[in-house]
């Protein structure tokens, strides 16, 4: 009796962290907004160096060092790869963000999920409620209907995060390691990559006393803004199943499209925005009650 509440407490906890990682997530658009003069390159290596400080940091507490489980090929294979990918899709948000892309941002991490979902039942064989079928269903049809109605769209921009987002979230389940082994990793294999393309290709990188007036304080939170989502989402995506994960990633393009209606560019097609917002809150409150009402981690 009380591994199974143990067990349902684990499963809404994984859950709740999961919400909380997407709507960190989308939140961070406004944080990567204020670096508008600030190229997307540098603003790409601060995140990925002062991440990779961090993680150090929590790593190397002895409690921590305990958990850290054996690395095999298999595993750094995995993390090799989703380092590219979560690299690729930082570099493409922080970009959306800073010129206007705030819907083509929302598209991106709106089909993300689907691209999770559709991987979970071909590869995990995960199971789905006929409810979150049909939810699915409605929501990508409303999407592709969106797409073809919307004008001048960046249609490369929400394809490249929408796959690498999808991608990146499907490798994280396929991990052994923990949360923080496996980012620390992830981030440590770009810091590697970033090193070399500085000394081979002579990659231009702002220093930050070089960096515009109000901006040079701001950048070193670029680690933590980066780091607590993904820890907690890392987190999540090893208790719950993949399909349920995919599903809470709707709360970040909520959230971002959210932000676009109050902040965004007054040439963003509004009318569009309004549009994915009632779509994915008619999901989230079918998935939330389908989720805790008639599905549990013991059903």
């Amino acid at each position: 009796m009380l591994a199974k509440h143990a067990s349902r407490q684990s499963y809404y906890l994984a859950i709740f962290f999961s919400g909380i990682a997407n709507f960190l997530l989308g939140a961070s658009a406004l944080y990567w907004k204020e670096f508008s003069e600030v190229p997307t390159v540098t603003l790409v290596a601060y995140r990925i160096v002062l991440s990779t400080i961090i993680l150090a940091a929590l790593l190397f507490i002895p409690s921590n060092l305990k958990k850290i489980k054996k690395l095999t090929k298999k595993s750094i294979t995995i993390h090799f790869f989703a380092s590219f990918l979560v690299a690729i899709n930082w570099g493409t948000f922080i970009w959306a963000s800073i010129n206007g892309f705030v819907l083509e941002s929302g598209l991106g991490y709106l089909l993300a999920p689907f691209i999770s979902i559709g991987l979970s039942l071909l590869v995990f064989n995960d199971q789905i409620s006929r409810n979150k079928a049909w939810s699915i269903s409605i929501a990508l049809i409303s999407i592709i209907i969106l797409i073809f109605w919307s004008e001048n769209l960046s249609h490369f921009t929400y394809l490249i995060i929408a796959f690498t987002w999808g991608s990146y979230t499907y490798i994280k389940k396929t991990t052994i390691l923990n949360a923080l082994s496996g980012l620390f990793l992830e981030t440590f294999f770009l810091s590697l990559c970033l090193a070399l393309a500085v000394w081979l290709l002579s990659l231009p990188i702002i220093l930050p006393s070089r960096l515009p007036e109000g901006t040079n304080q701001l950048i070193w939170l670029a680690g933590i803004v980066s780091v607590t989502p993904l820890l907690m989402f890392s987190f999540s995506s090893g208790k719950i199943p993949l399909s349920l994960t995919g599903l809470m990633q709707f709360i970040l393009p909520l959230t971002l499209l959210s932000i676009g209606l109050l902040f965004g560019n007054p040439e963003t097609p509004n009318t569009s925005q309004i549009m994915i917002i009632t779509i994915t809150s008619i999901l989230l409150i079918l998935i939330a009650y389908d989720t805790l009402v008639t599905r549990g981690p013991d059903k």
